[in-house]
Order: C-alpha cells, then sequence, then structure tokens
C-alpha cells in the first residue's frame, strides 16, 4: 500500500486504520466464533487454549430435567480450571468469563461481559424459589460497593464460580464469607 509516497505493509496499516478509527469516536471490535478462527488450520492444532463447545442440540428448556443435567455436566467440567482475569478459555477463567462460557454451552445464550452487567438481566428470585441454572451476585467490597462478583447456582445453597484464590469450585451462600457479600440471584432464562 502506498500512503503519500511510503509504502506501508498490511500490519502497519491495520494498525492506522485501528488507530484512525478510535480517534474518530469508533470502537473496532472483533468477535471470532469456533468457525472464524482467526488461526490458521496449522497452527489451531497447536493451541493449548480449548475453545468452549458449542451446544450439539437444541438447548433444554430451562428447569427442566435434562437442562439440570447438562448445567451440571458442562460447569463441573471447568472444575479446578484456574482463575485468569479476563479469561475465557479452559485455560484460565474470571467469574462472569466462567458464567458466560457456561451459559453459552448449556443453553445457546450469549451473557454480558461483566457480572455488573449481568446484574442488570432477567428479574430477581429469591433464594428459596431460585433453580438450578439461576445466577448469583455479590459485592464482593462490601454491601454498599458494585456488583463485581457472580456464580451460578447449583441447588441447595450452592453455588459454582471461579474464584480468585482456587479457581472454578463449589461455594455454598450460607458461608459467613459469601452471606455478608450476596446481593442477590437472578433468573435470565
Amino acid at each position: 500500500m502506498r500512503f503519500d509516497g511510503i509504502t506501508i505493509n498490511f500490519v502497519t496499516a491495520a494498525a492506522f486504520a485501528v488507530i484512525a478509527l478510535t480517534l474518530s469516536g469508533c470502537t473496532p471490535s472483533v468477535r471470532y466464533t469456533r468457525e472464524q478462527s482467526p488461526r490458521l488450520a496449522d497452527e489451531s492444532s497447536q493451541s493449548t487454549q480449548t475453545q468452549p463447545q458449542q451446544p450439539s442440540a437444541p438447548a433444554p428448556k430451562a428447569g427442566s430435567r435434562a437442562s439440570k443435567n447438562r448445567l451440571v455436566q458442562v460447569a463441573e467440567s471447568y472444575l479446578g480450571t484456574p482463575y485468569k482475569y479476563g479469561g475465557m478459555s479452559r485455560a484460565g477463567v474470571d467469574c462472569s468469563g466462567y458464567t458466560g462460557l457456561v451459559y453459552r454451552e448449556v443453553y445457546g445464550v450469549y451473557l454480558p461481559r461483566t457480572s455488573a452487567k449481568m446484574w442488570k438481566k432477567g428479574r430477581a428470585v429469591s433464594v428459596s424459589a431460585a433453580r438450578p441454572g439461576d445466577l448469583c451476585f455479590f459485592r464482593m467490597r462490601g454491601k454498599k460497593g458494585k456488583i463485581d462478583h457472580v456464580g451460578i447456582y447449583m441447588g441447595n445453597n450452592r453455588f459454582i464460580h471461579a474464584s480468585t484464590s482456587s479457581g472454578v469450585m463449589y461455594s455454598n451462600l450460607k458461608d459467613d464469607y459469601f452471606s455478608k457479600r450476596f446481593a442477590g440471584i437472578r433468573r435470565v432464562l
């Protein structure tokens, strides 16, 4: 590519375009799916990160036995996955990334990327009315803080989430630590 008598390679041209769009108020966005990987075919086989599986069949109806079984299967397949801020793969996840991956794989639903934005979706339900698949929200910096943690309710006051200290694990809403930070449960399905 030539620009005012200067030869510019493709990478430099792409970087220039991104900067120009950003300065003009546009934020470029790239979303990859399993079918549209940015890697070449031979590179993808060398990748250590596993992409989330897409639902192989229509998502089961929320609240059904099949839905609960699929939720348990997928959610528990991530147990032990390490915490990684901003992570969105089996190599490492944060709380909202984990929740989003599970919802996408089980229900075919794309949730917002942050716990604060997830909090604004769906409707509030009481703990006594909660069912597996509902989302549990927390204010980890205290009752007056913003929503900054999310997990998936699994029944019997238990939820599964990506903990900063232990990665994906089960916890209990009645544990002193979480009960003091609990903000509520929301149903998005």
